[in-house]
């Protein structure tokens, strides 16, 4: 999955500015700024605060990955298993990770009160399993 470098400073900086009255961190919050990624990818204009919410959820999705491929090469260090990990394909785009996520979500209404971080895993490695 690549994502820019500069998407995650900008969703951090701009999380430090605007607050987070509007994640909560759950599915809930999740489906909300990631439904508004998926709209900025379809070509839609939208105003400058539902962008950053959009870019939120890209930033935390790359997050994740991030640190589910970490918790990866600790394990093969150490020699350990220790949970079930995402093999994303290098050509994944950033936009067909936020639809898998988005679609995950829609699909699993009741879990939307779950933490983001276990949803984004497990929607990434129901679509991406290691062989």
């Amino acid at each position: 999955m690549r994502i820019c470098l500069c998407s995650t400073a900008f969703v951090l900086i701009s999380s430090c500015l605007l607050g987070q009255d509007q994640w909560k961190g759950d599915g809930s919050s999740l489906l909300a700024n990631c439904a508004l990624a998926v709209r900025i990818f379809d070509g839609e204009k939208m105003s400058s605060a539902d962008a950053v919410d959009a870019g939120t959820c890209m930033g935390y999705l790359w997050g994740v990955h991030e640190m589910d491929f970490a918790v990866q090469q600790w394990e093969e260090n150490q020699k350990v298993k220790v949970m079930r990990h995402a093999c994303v394909p290098s050509n994944a785009s950033t936009a067909q990770i936020v639809r898998i996520v988005v679609k995950y979500l829609r699909d699993n209404p009741k879990d939307l009160n779950l933490p983001a971080a276990v949803l984004v895993t497990d929607a990434i490695r129901d679509a991406f399993p290691c062989k």
